[in-house]
């Protein structure tokens, strides 16, 4: 294989040639040029030796062809057919998404090529220059992956300037606040605020770019409507610019989930603290919770006096070992109504009707009593 002549440039002027053979060699992008009738290898310069791991005899025996992993033979009809046809009569550049060399070592990289027909040593060529762009298409892939995130988020995400112009916006937060893209990207962060809560927003600002912050507000649709958020805002670099990265959480189920629990929890409490027969959730053999109708059965002035007690010690002795057997009850089993004799600090002992139900709580098993005075006592 011949490096040191062969370029035909008989159209440049004297000297040329010479140029154009140092420029071949010396230039640090891989380049090598093939035959275009046989696609054989006729020339490689030293930067394409290092990067392909071959010696230039090992060259001289192959073809464009093996330059590529055996699994993208389908796309080589595509690559060197128009240049055999003549279908090209300038300088190609091929981007083809997927196009990789393989290295003698087996490795393989993605690559762009541009590549330009020529005459050497008297045979129709084409000079192909060869990038690597494998850390360029890592990164378009992580960019997509970042893009499709970050449209597909359900939380709304915007992208601000330090002085909370909108850069950017995802189709969560068009949905959310009611604009097209366009009129977000020419809006700032405090349009899309509370108008009561203005007068936080540059402090906010402030210490997102220097810390990150979480905080709640609300914030305003383009109709008006304001709905509860919380907004988690960090400090990023895109393209060595430095943004705000704001991730916001429509609050608004989750608070009336909130309340309706809380509604909920308010009348079962007040059913419970209501109630007229005694109830009592022990776990263990001790109580964790009683009514006030339990506690005035059993001589407490508050339901909190009895927290932690043990229940057996409320009974009478004789009726002990009964009470155990009642705290022991096994989820399944149907609940049955027990006389036992409560004890009094005041007077005699209190006949009381008790039924145990085994629940779950906490992750572990409990009882429920409930307890009222016998119709007899």
């Amino acid at each position: 294989m011949r490096t040191d002549g062969g370029f035909a440039m008989s159209d440049l002027p004297m000297g040329t040639e010479d140029g154009f053979r140092h420029l071949f060699e010396t230039n640090p992008q891989p380049i090598f040029v093939y035959d275009v009738k046989t696609l054989r290898i006729v020339a490689a310069n030293e930067a394409f030796l290092l990067e392909y791991g071959y010696s230039r005899e090992e060259l001289e025996k192959m073809d464009a062809r093996q330059l590529h992993p055996p699994e993208d033979a389908g796309q080589l009809g595509l690559i060197y057919e128009p240049s055999r046809a003549g279908v090209f009569k300038g300088a190609r550049k091929m981007a083809r998404p997927g196009m990789r060399h393989r290295r003698k070592d087996g490795s393989t990289f993605d690559v762009e090529t541009l590549s330009s027909p020529l005459s050497f040593e008297g045979i129709d060529a084409h000079m192909v220059v060869v990038r690597d762009i494998s850390d360029r298409r890592k990164l378009e892939a992580l960019e997509a992956r970042c893009r499709a995130l970050f449209d597909h988020s359900r939380d709304i995400v915007l992208m601000l300037t330090w002085d909370g112009r909108i850069v950017d916006a995802n189709r969560a937060a068009m949905r959310a606040y009611g604009y097209p893209r366009e009129e977000l990207v020419q809006l700032k962060v405090s349009d899309l605020r509370d108008p009561t809560t203005l007068t936080e927003v540059e402090r906010q600002i402030e210490r997102a770019q220097h810390d990150g912050i979480f905080f709640e507000t609300r914030h305003r649709r383009r109709d008006g409507g304001i709905f509860p958020v919380e907004v988690s805002s960090t400090t990023i670099e895109v393209g060595g610019e430095r943004l705000l990265l704001s991730v916001v959480r429509d609050t608004t189920d989750r608070r009336k989930a909130a309340e309706d629990q809380r509604v909920a929890d308010s009348r079962l409490q007040l059913l419970v603290d209501e109630a007229p027969e005694g109830l009592g959730l022990i776990r263990n053999g001790r109580i964790l919770y009683a009514n006030p109708a339990f506690a005035l059965l059993a001589g407490a002035s508050d339901p909190a006096q009895l927290s932690g007690a043990a229940l057996a010690d409320l009974f009478a002795a004789v009726d002990r070992v009964e009470v155990a057997r009642l705290v022991s009850v096994r989820g399944g089993q149907p609940p049955s109504e027990h006389q036992l004799r409560l004890r009094s600090a005041t007077g005699p002992d209190i006949l009381v009707a008790v039924v145990a139900r085994a629940v779950p709580f906490e992750g572990s098993a409990a009882v429920i009593l409930a307890v009222r005075r016998a119709p007899n006592s």
